[in-house]
Protein backbone atom coordinates (compact mmCIF):
# COMPACT_ATOMS: atom_id res chain seq x y z
CA UNK A 1 0.00 0.00 0.00
CA UNK A 2 1.39 3.37 -0.97
CA UNK A 3 1.21 6.08 1.59
CA UNK A 4 -0.35 9.28 0.33
CA UNK A 5 1.68 12.44 0.80
CA UNK A 6 0.96 14.10 4.15
CA UNK A 7 -0.01 17.28 2.32
CA UNK A 8 -2.96 15.39 0.80
CA UNK A 9 -4.05 14.23 4.25
CA UNK A 10 -3.84 17.80 5.53
CA UNK A 11 -5.76 19.46 2.68
CA UNK A 12 -8.43 16.75 2.70
CA UNK A 13 -9.18 16.86 6.41
CA UNK A 14 -8.09 20.16 7.96
CA UNK A 15 -11.57 21.72 7.68
CA UNK A 16 -13.39 18.87 9.43
CA UNK A 17 -10.70 18.63 12.13
CA UNK A 18 -10.97 22.38 12.75
CA UNK A 19 -14.79 22.27 12.90
CA UNK A 20 -14.60 19.42 15.40
CA UNK A 21 -12.07 21.30 17.54
CA UNK A 22 -14.22 24.42 17.45
CA UNK A 23 -17.29 22.43 18.46
CA UNK A 24 -15.42 21.00 21.43
CA UNK A 25 -13.59 24.04 22.81
CA UNK A 26 -15.85 26.86 21.63
CA UNK A 27 -12.98 29.28 21.17
CA UNK A 28 -11.71 30.06 17.67
CA UNK A 29 -8.11 30.72 18.71
CA UNK A 30 -7.93 27.57 20.86
CA UNK A 31 -9.51 25.51 18.07
CA UNK A 32 -6.87 26.78 15.64
CA UNK A 33 -4.12 25.84 18.11
CA UNK A 34 -5.56 22.37 18.68
CA UNK A 35 -5.99 21.84 14.94
CA UNK A 36 -2.36 22.87 14.45
CA UNK A 37 -1.20 20.54 17.23
CA UNK A 38 -3.28 17.71 15.77
CA UNK A 39 -1.45 17.91 12.47
CA UNK A 40 1.94 18.29 14.17
CA UNK A 41 1.32 15.06 16.09
CA UNK A 42 -0.09 13.36 13.01
CA UNK A 43 2.94 14.36 10.96
CA UNK A 44 5.29 12.97 13.62
CA UNK A 45 3.44 9.62 13.64
CA UNK A 46 2.47 9.42 9.96
CA UNK A 47 5.26 7.14 8.75
CA UNK A 48 4.90 4.85 11.77
CA UNK A 49 1.07 4.63 11.78
CA UNK A 50 0.60 4.70 8.00
CA UNK A 51 -3.20 5.18 8.16
CA UNK A 52 -5.23 3.93 5.23
CA UNK A 53 -7.04 6.65 3.34
CA UNK A 54 -10.47 5.42 4.48
CA UNK A 55 -9.57 5.75 8.19
CA UNK A 56 -7.28 8.78 8.08
CA UNK A 57 -9.98 11.28 9.07
CA UNK A 58 -11.04 9.15 12.05
CA UNK A 59 -7.39 8.88 13.10
CA UNK A 60 -6.98 12.67 12.91
CA UNK A 61 -10.23 13.31 14.81
CA UNK A 62 -9.12 10.91 17.55
CA UNK A 63 -5.92 12.95 17.95
CA UNK A 64 -7.97 16.17 18.02
CA UNK A 65 -10.36 14.62 20.53
CA UNK A 66 -7.51 13.79 22.90
CA UNK A 67 -6.03 17.26 22.53
CA UNK A 68 -9.46 18.84 23.16
CA UNK A 69 -9.82 16.78 26.33
CA UNK A 70 -6.37 17.92 27.44
CA UNK A 71 -7.38 21.53 26.72
CA UNK A 72 -10.43 21.18 28.98
CA UNK A 73 -8.35 19.68 31.74
CA UNK A 74 -6.00 22.66 31.55
CA UNK A 75 -8.71 25.30 31.25
CA UNK A 76 -11.40 24.08 33.63
CA UNK A 77 -15.08 24.43 32.74
CA UNK A 78 -16.34 24.33 29.19
CA UNK A 79 -16.48 27.79 27.78
CA UNK A 80 -18.93 28.69 25.11
CA UNK A 81 -19.28 25.72 22.77
CA UNK A 82 -19.42 27.49 19.49
CA UNK A 83 -18.18 30.96 18.68
CA UNK A 84 -18.43 32.44 15.32
CA UNK A 85 -15.97 30.56 13.14
CA UNK A 86 -13.52 32.77 11.28
CA UNK A 87 -13.79 32.32 7.58
CA UNK A 88 -13.00 34.22 4.48
CA UNK A 89 -16.09 35.90 3.14
CA UNK A 90 -16.03 35.86 -0.62
CA UNK A 91 -19.26 37.68 -1.14
CA UNK A 92 -20.65 40.81 0.40
CA UNK A 93 -23.11 39.93 3.11
CA UNK A 94 -25.61 42.19 4.72
CA UNK A 95 -25.61 43.16 8.37
CA UNK A 96 -28.92 41.37 8.85
CA UNK A 97 -27.62 38.00 7.64
CA UNK A 98 -24.48 38.32 9.80
CA UNK A 99 -26.61 39.23 12.82
CA UNK A 100 -28.95 36.28 12.18
CA UNK A 101 -26.01 33.86 11.83
CA UNK A 102 -24.45 35.17 15.03
CA UNK A 103 -27.78 34.84 16.83
CA UNK A 104 -28.12 31.23 15.66
CA UNK A 105 -24.57 30.40 16.79
CA UNK A 106 -25.27 31.90 20.21
CA UNK A 107 -28.49 29.90 20.46
CA UNK A 108 -26.71 26.62 19.64
CA UNK A 109 -23.85 27.46 22.04
CA UNK A 110 -26.29 28.31 24.84
CA UNK A 111 -28.34 25.17 24.20
CA UNK A 112 -25.27 22.93 24.31
CA UNK A 113 -23.78 24.41 27.48
CA UNK A 114 -26.24 22.55 29.69
CA UNK A 115 -25.88 19.24 27.88
CA UNK A 116 -23.81 16.34 29.14
CA UNK A 117 -20.21 16.15 27.87
CA UNK A 118 -20.95 12.87 26.05
CA UNK A 119 -23.87 14.46 24.19
CA UNK A 120 -21.73 17.47 23.23
CA UNK A 121 -19.02 15.15 21.99
CA UNK A 122 -21.43 13.03 19.94
CA UNK A 123 -22.87 16.16 18.31
CA UNK A 124 -19.38 17.53 17.71
CA UNK A 125 -18.20 14.32 16.06
CA UNK A 126 -21.29 13.86 13.89
CA UNK A 127 -22.20 17.45 12.98
CA UNK A 128 -19.08 19.59 13.30
CA UNK A 129 -16.53 16.95 12.23
CA UNK A 130 -19.02 15.36 9.80
CA UNK A 131 -18.03 11.81 10.76
CA UNK A 132 -20.12 8.80 9.83
CA UNK A 133 -21.87 6.85 12.57
CA UNK A 134 -19.29 4.10 12.10
CA UNK A 135 -16.49 6.58 12.72
CA UNK A 136 -18.30 8.12 15.70
CA UNK A 137 -18.75 4.63 17.13
CA UNK A 138 -15.07 3.81 16.70
CA UNK A 139 -14.01 6.97 18.50
CA UNK A 140 -16.55 6.61 21.29
CA UNK A 141 -15.96 2.88 21.80
CA UNK A 142 -19.42 1.75 20.74
CA UNK A 143 -21.04 -0.04 17.84
CA UNK A 144 -22.29 1.86 14.81
CA UNK A 145 -25.97 1.30 15.71
CA UNK A 146 -25.34 2.43 19.31
CA UNK A 147 -23.54 5.54 18.02
CA UNK A 148 -26.47 6.30 15.72
CA UNK A 149 -29.03 5.96 18.51
CA UNK A 150 -26.96 7.97 21.02
CA UNK A 151 -26.29 10.71 18.47
CA UNK A 152 -29.94 10.93 17.44
CA UNK A 153 -30.92 11.22 21.11
CA UNK A 154 -28.32 13.95 21.70
CA UNK A 155 -29.47 15.84 18.60
CA UNK A 156 -33.09 15.42 19.71
CA UNK A 157 -32.23 16.90 23.08
CA UNK A 158 -30.45 19.79 21.35
CA UNK A 159 -33.48 20.33 19.09
CA UNK A 160 -35.74 20.43 22.15
CA UNK A 161 -33.45 22.97 23.78
CA UNK A 162 -33.42 25.06 20.61
CA UNK A 163 -37.15 24.69 20.12
CA UNK A 164 -36.82 24.33 16.37
CA UNK A 165 -33.82 23.62 14.07
CA UNK A 166 -33.35 20.37 12.22
CA UNK A 167 -30.00 18.53 12.05
CA UNK A 168 -29.46 20.15 8.65
CA UNK A 169 -30.09 23.58 10.18
CA UNK A 170 -27.62 22.85 12.99
CA UNK A 171 -24.98 21.66 10.51
CA UNK A 172 -25.48 24.84 8.47
CA UNK A 173 -25.04 26.97 11.58
CA UNK A 174 -21.76 25.38 12.69
CA UNK A 175 -20.10 25.28 9.28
Amino acid sequence: MTLLPFEHLYTSHVASVHRFCLSQVGDAAAAEDITHDTFIRAFAAYQRVRPAEDVARTWLISIARNLSTDHHRRHGRWRRLIERQRRVVTEQRGVESLAEERSQLHAVAAAMVGMRPRERELIGLRVAADLSYREVGELMGMSEPAAKVATHRALGRLRERLGRASVHDIREIVQ
